[in-house]
């Protein structure tokens, strides 16, 4: 549902409760009350009824625009202080009518503005209050400073939820916009990896075999060593090639030999290729479900280093005991902590992605970092029984 679809019914059902609530207001005028005015009281009633039905006719046709909401909301205030004034003042029931004022506006706007309606709603009881004749009766002054009291703490309470529902809403928008970057990362991952993979075999593979082949012929002409030497050359450098490109596809390593390999295959390639040193630490006596995401993480953070670090060294280390923790560090440019969020939200889809798995296995991942003094990434997952 759009912002402009959950607006609107927002507004739609106020306007119900606004038709309730004159109802009630009707219902508590046969109770008696000091100083009523009923002759008054029906007119206004009826007049409140009438502008409750426009305004829930007016919140149906169109859109209702924030500056339109909080106008009725303010007709609300005034309607209520109007009845009441009408029906007993500050002893009147209509005066629990308030009480809806900043609740409603907490679930339509910002806590300031929840803020504001309960100044003005205190403001309006108040300022009756202090007006109608029954402030004369006994105990008036402290019957209304109780009711003032009560007007203030749901007030108070309003703005608070107020404040903590915008912060899950906004949480709830940034997970959705991650979830779309997700999605449209998984989209694209087939593609992603069908170019690599083109791109190795066009650029390394069949460009050694090409040339193997043209040494091979040129050998049988001339009978020359060095042209079988060469084409024997070519084809390491071609196998090499075709098993990179393999464990870029499926770390077949992973599986074979488990994790501790298969991240000094991966930390040695991107050694080979950055040319920073690697420093391995690993100690991990038993295997955990979760393998294939702590590689894909560690391949994820290695490659990053690789791309944008400007490191000189690496450093990777792999625990397990009551859980399974993997560091991966580097002596590289490093970034500002503060701009984490915001390089997450805008581009870092591959953070993003790590971290939305990590946790979904039940685990967290911590990215420290400061401006020339590298990063430092730590995923850990609870520990589970051996495979």
């Amino acid at each position: 549902m759009s912002p402009d679809s959950l607006s609107a019914a927002g507004e739609r059902r106020v306007a119900w409760l606004r038709i309730a609530a004159i109802g009630l207001i009707v219902a508590a005028e046969r109770l008696p009350h000091p100083n009523p005015s009923h002759d008054a009281f029906e007119i206004a009633v009826l007049a409140s009824g009438v502008y409750s039905f426009v305004a829930l006719w007016v919140v149906y046709r169109s859109p209702v625009p924030r500056t339109l909401s909080l106008a009725l909301t303010a007709i609300d205030v005034l309607v209520i202080t109007l009845l009441a004034f009408l029906s007993g003042g500050p002893f009147s029931d209509a005066r629990l009518a308030y009480f809806f004022v900043p609740i409603s506006v907490a679930f339509r706007f910002g806590w300031r503005t929840t803020l504001l309606a309960t100044a003005f709603v205190v403001l309006a009881y108040d300022v009756q209050a202090a007006t109608h004749p029954a402030r004369h009766e006994n105990d008036a002054a402290q019957f209304v400073a109780v009711q003032t009291g009560y007007l203030l703490w749901i007030g108070i309470a309003a703005t608070l939820f107020s404040g903590l529902l915008a912060a899950r809403t906004q949480r709830l928008a940034e997970l959705a916009r991650g979830r779309r970057r997700l999605l449209a990362d998984v989209m694209t991952a087939e593609d992603q990896s069908r170019r690599i993979l083109a791109e190795t075999l066009h650029d390394n593979a069949i460009q050694n075999v090409l040339a193997s082949r043209q040494d091979v012929e040129d050998a049988a002409k001339s009978g020359s060593r060095e042209d079988l030497d060469r084409a024997a050359r070519h084809l390491s450098e071609t196998a090499v090639a075709l098993r990179s490109a393999i464990f870029e596809l499926h770390p077949h390593v992973l599986e074979q030999a488990g994790l501790e390999k298969a991240l000094r295959a991966v930390a040695e390639r991107a050694s080979r290729r950055a040319g920073f040193g690697v420093d391995l630490h690993l100690d991990y006596p038993t295997r955990h479900p979760d393998e294939a995401l702590l590689l894909r993480a560690a391949r994820e953070f290695i490659d990053n280093a690789a791309k944008h670090a400007n490191a000189s060294l690496l450093t990777i280390t792999l625990a397990s005991g009551d859980e399974v923790v993997l560091t991966i560090a580097d002596d590289g440019s490093g970034f500002d902590p503060h701009t984490l969020d915001r390089v997450v939200a805008d581009a870092h889809i591959g953070l993003l992605s790590q971290r939305e798995r990590v946790e979904a296995a039940g685990g967290t991942l911590l990215v420290a970092s400061a401006v020339g003094h590298g990063t430092k990434v730590t995923v850990r997952l609870p520990s589970a029984q051996p495979t």
